[in-house]
């Protein structure tokens, strides 16, 4: 799928649609396998056991910027709680992610995922940044759009003490 025509389709379907969410809050999270942006296997459930901060976007997307300068601000918070951060980036090379972080100055995240379809798929992803929190159970806590750095402190404050 082009970068245009794929940014047609999660710019419509923000103007058209209400929801983010297309799995309910307390619902296991769905399981993907790609490859890291090093060329590893990836599998999300093998982070089972650890709570997960999984932003699914694209480098040319400026809500996935913005969202990546927000996590970055509270990138310590999340290591003190012991969150792992998996950065998915759809329909992308690793050319182009290596690019974004350089130019960006982004601390790199945990796990870079180059997706092959499958979290795409897996996640029904229609509106980018996709920001998901998903507790040590591997359920899902949060599923939605982009957060605030409060929001995301306060997000992660409640799945860590409801361990």
């Amino acid at each position: 799928m082009s970068k245009f025509l794929l940014g047609v389709l999660l710019w419509c379907s923000l103007i058209f649609s209400g929801a983010v969410s297309a799995d309910p809050i307390g619902s296991p999270a769905a399981d993907f396998s790609a490859q890291t942006l090093g060329g590893q296997a990836f599998q999300l459930s093998a982070l089972k056991g650890q709570p997960i901060l999984l932003k699914i976007g694209t480098t040319w997307c400026p809500s996935c910027r913005t969202q990546a300068k927000t996590i970055d601000k509270v990138r310590p918070f999340l290591v003190e709680n012991g969150v792992r951060l998996v950065d998915v980036f759809i329909d992308e090379t690793a050319r182009s992610v290596e690019r974004y972080y350089r130019a960006g100055g982004y601390k790199k995240a945990d796990a870079i995922i180059l997706d092959n379809g499958s979290a795409y798929e897996q996640y029904n992803v229609y509106v980018i940044p996709r920001v998901l929190l998903i507790d040590e159970d591997f359920n899902i806590v949060r599923d939605g759009g982009d957060l605030s750095a409060r929001q995301l402190k306060s997000l992660v404050t409640d799945m860590v003490e409801g361990r």
